[in-house]
């Protein structure tokens, strides 16, 4: 799945409220899908919301072994 920045916003939104007392948040994808997350969720959101940081800031690239380190010419 590919994240957008609203993903983003609603994941930080959704952390927020957790932490400010919510007991059950809904954050709904870009794609239409919905997850609702409890307090105890809250390591699943912040790793998630890596996630979508490195997927939306473009720092998640795959590294193929046979060409790590060389040069095409």
């Amino acid at each position: 799945m590919a994240f957008t920045s609203t993903d983003l916003t609603n994941v930080e939104q959704a952390i927020m409220s957790l932490g400010t007392g919510d007991a059950v948040v809904q954050v709904t994808f870009g794609n239409g899908y919905s997850v609702r997350y409890r307090e105890a969720d809250m390591d699943k959101l912040i790793q998630l919301r890596s996630l979508i940081q490195r997927e939306t800031a473009g720092v998640h690239r795959r590294v193929y072994a046979s060409n790590a380190g060389r040069c095409r010419s």
